[in-house]
C-alpha cells in the first residue's frame, strides 16, 4: 500500500495521507490512556494492586505511542 503511494501519489496527496494517519495513532493513544486510567481507578476502588499495575503500564504504552507522534522529524517532507 505505502509502495503504492509513493510512486503515484502527488505530495499533496502523500502529505493528506500521513496526516491521517497520524491523527489515528494519536487517537489511539490518547483512547488507551483513559483506558489505563479507568483500570488503574478500577483497581484502586478494588483495593487490587495488580489491576493498579496494568493500568499504569497502559498509560505509559499510550503515552509513548502519543508522543511518538509528537515527535516526528520537523525537517520531513511528506
Amino acid at each position: 500500500m505505502f509502495d503504492r503511494l509513493r510512486e503515484g501519489a502527488g505530495p499533496e496527496r502523500r502529505h493528506r495521507v500521513w496526516s491521517k494517519l497520524r491523527i489515528f495513532v494519536a487517537a489511539i493513544g490518547t483512547l488507551g490512556s483513559a483506558t489505563g486510567i479507568a483500570i488503574a481507578v478500577l483497581g484502586l476502588v478494588q483495593f487490587n494492586n495488580q489491576k493498579v499495575m496494568i493500568g499504569v503500564g497502559v498509560i505509559i504504552v499510550s503515552t509513548a505511542v502519543y508522543v511518538s507522534i509528537l515527535a516526528r522529524d520537523r525537517n520531513r517532507v511528506d
